[in-house]
C-alpha cells in the first residue's frame, strides 16, 4: 500500500512540474515595441498592466512613450514605457495627472498650503499635483569636494 501510495504521489508531481507555464512576451520590430499575450492577441488602444508595471499600447497594438492626455487626466510613460504616474490606492491603477508634466506633490502642510495659494500646485483626481518647473533649485554640498591632489602621492608613503 505504501508503494502504491508513494508511486501516486510521485505521478502528481510529475504531472504537476511537467506543466508549462503560460505568459505573454514583448516583441519588437522596426515600427516599435508590442506585448503578444500567452493567446496570441496583444492589447490595443488602451492601458495594460504587465509585471506589476502599466503600459500604454496604442490602436495598432505598440507601446507608445511620451506624455499623452485621456479622459482622466495626463500621463507619463518612461523611455521603457513604464507609467511614471502614481497609482490608486484601490484600484491600483495609474491616476491622471492635471497638466502635461506634473508629477505628485508631496510637501508639508504649510508648503501645500502656500504652493495651492501661488498656483504651483493643484489639488486633482483626489491627489496633490505640482509643476516640477516650480521647484528647480541647485543643491551644493560643500562635503563632497575632494581636496586637492597629491602630487607625489609614493613619496608621502615612502614607497618609492
Amino acid at each position: 500500500m505504501k508503494k502504491l501510495k508513494l508511486l501516486f504521489a510521485t505521478a502528481v508531481i510529475s504531472t504537476t512540474l511537467g506543466i508549462t507555464a503560460f505568459a505573454g512576451e514583448w516583441k519588437q520590430n522596426a515600427t516599435g515595441w508590442w506585448y503578444q499575450n500567452d493567446n496570441g492577441t496583444y492589447p490595443m488602444n488602451g492601458l495594460k498592466e504587465i509585471d506589476h508595471t502599466w503600459y500604454y499600447f496604442d490602436k495598432t497594438g505598440y507601446m507608445k512613450t511620451g506624455w499623452y492626455q485621456f479622459q482622466n487626466g495626463w500621463f507619463g510613460f518612461a523611455d521603457s514605457g513604464a507609467c511614471m504616474n502614481p497609482c490608486d490606492y484601490n484600484t491600483l491603477m495609474p491616476i491622471g495627472g492635471p497638466y502635461e508634466g506634473w508629477i505628485e506633490y508631496s510637501g508639508s502642510a504649510e508648503a501645500t498650503v502656500s504652493d495651492l495659494a501661488n498656483g504651483s500646485v493643484v489639488y486633482y483626481n483626489n491627489r496633490y499635483w505640482s509643476d516640477p518647473n516650480a521647484y528647480q533649485e541647485t543643491v551644493v554640498y560643500y562635503h563632497d569636494v575632494a581636496p586637492e591632489p597629491v602630487q607625489d602621492r609614493y613619496g608621502l608613503a615612502d614607497m618609492k
